[in-house]
């Protein structure tokens, strides 16, 4: 195994950047025929301030009452990567980098890629479901948006590395605080001019793997 001597974990956010889906939320909804002229709606009141995270992850997830954690992870798997995610992680691997996700969509999917990845660390925000694994219409808020800072504080603590060590990749807003926490960033397909800002690295790219050549390792 090759290994670099400066960076040992990279962070990785998922929705638009290891998924070609900005939002698995939205992904869902249009799956179901829930979005336009309905869930959409709560995107718009949310983004203009009128209600709280809270709220609007509540409404989400109120959407889905009733269907089956089993349904739902049938559309989970339909869920389009970027090509290069293989030649990525496997990249990071050789290199002897843990891998590590923080997501604020849903746990259904990112405990899916951590484990077909072999993450070694990943949290995002839980659907609630009764015992007969049916969606209660309830969510557990863990990642929120724009406080990713907090989960990169807590895995850098777990694996007993400082922010020098860490290398951070993302797309949005909501990766921001995430970029300042730690060594190097990349943001990649950025929807966001504040977050090519701050990025050490911005890639314009259908394919992960273009990341690769750019890395300062």
């Amino acid at each position: 195994m090759e290994t670099n001597r400066r960076f040992k974990i990279v962070v990785f956010d998922l929705d638009g950047t290891l998924t070609e889906e900005r939002s698995v939320w939205e992904y869902i909804h249009k799956c179901l025929g829930k979005w336009y002229g309905f869930a959409e709606e709560y995107q718009k009141e949310f983004l203009a301030g009128k209600i709280s995270y809270e709220q609007f992850c509540e409404l989400d997830a109120e959407v889905w009452k009733g269907m089956s954690v089993q349904e739902l992870a049938k559309i989970i798997e339909t869920v389009p990567f970027h090509p290069g995610i293989d030649e990525l992680i496997d990249y990071f691997k050789k290199k002897g980098l843990k891998l590590a996700l923080i997501s604020s969509g849903l746990s259904i999917l990112s405990d899916w890629v951590h484990q077909k990845y072999g993450f070694d660390y990943s949290v995002s925000n839980d659907l609630l479901y009764d015992e007969n694994g049916i969606l209660n219409g309830k969510v557990k808020i863990k990642v929120y948006y724009d406080r990713k800072a907090e989960w990169v504080e807590k895995i850098l603590r777990q694996f007993s590395l400082h922010h020098g060590q860490s290398l951070a990749i993302g797309d949005s807003k909501g990766d921001m605080d995430m970029f300042q926490k730690t060594g190097f960033s990349v943001a990649f397909n950025s929807s966001c001019s504040d977050l090519e800002q701050i990025a050490s690295l911005c890639i314009q790219s259908q394919n992960l793997a273009d990341i690769i050549p750019k890395l300062p390792f």
